[in-house]
């Protein structure tokens, strides 16, 4: 029994480990993504580009070389705040995804919102191993208060889809 528990531990550690060697490889990436001189960068309003008018406007941004995306992400400014996509990529497929939604507070007075301050109310962070087995590691902070969404990497599809466009553009 006790060498069945050592063998189980082992086996839990490793696996732990392999993990954050995973995404500390994923984060190399992006880091590199982020920091790349050589990519093409482009923004695009976001109001005209998906014809919804959000209230507080909005940015998609996208990064990308002759070949591929490597990153697209979207900031919609909404009444209660902002909700933040971004997601990675390597070789065509998306290796990382941060959400975030951000709000504003109440005057004091609860006469309305304080536009000069904005905070972090929720955060998800999945690193994707394998996109088409949805084989990832996923680390959520806070809660969502305002927006939707399920945190389900199928939801984000049509940001893809739209980075692409826009990357041919």
């Amino acid at each position: 029994m006790k060498t069945y528990l050592v063998v189980l531990s082992v086996l839990i550690l490793n696996l732990v480990q392999g993990q954050d060697g995973r995404r500390e490889d994923i984060n190399l990436i992006t880091d590199e993504i982020d920091s790349s001189l050589e990519l093409t960068t482009k923004e695009f309003d976001a109001v005209e580009v998906c014809q919804t008018p959000f209230d507080g406007g909005g940015i998609i941004t996208i990064k990308h070389n002759e070949q591929e995306l490597k990153m697209v992400k979207e900031e919609i400014g909404l009444s209660f705040g902002r909700v933040t996509t971004c997601i990675y990529f390597d070789n065509g497929k998306p290796i990382k995804l941060i959400e975030s939604e951000e709000n504003f507070p109440m005057n004091h007075d609860e006469s309305g919102f304080d536009y000069t301050v904005l905070n972090q109310v929720f955060k998800a962070t999945f690193w994707i191993y394998n996109w088409n087995m949805d084989e990832m590691d996923v680390v959520r902070e806070g809660k969502r208060i305002s927006s939707d969404g399920t945190c389900s990497i199928y939801e984000y599809s049509p940001l893809i889809e739209l980075g692409e466009r826009l990357m041919k553009e």
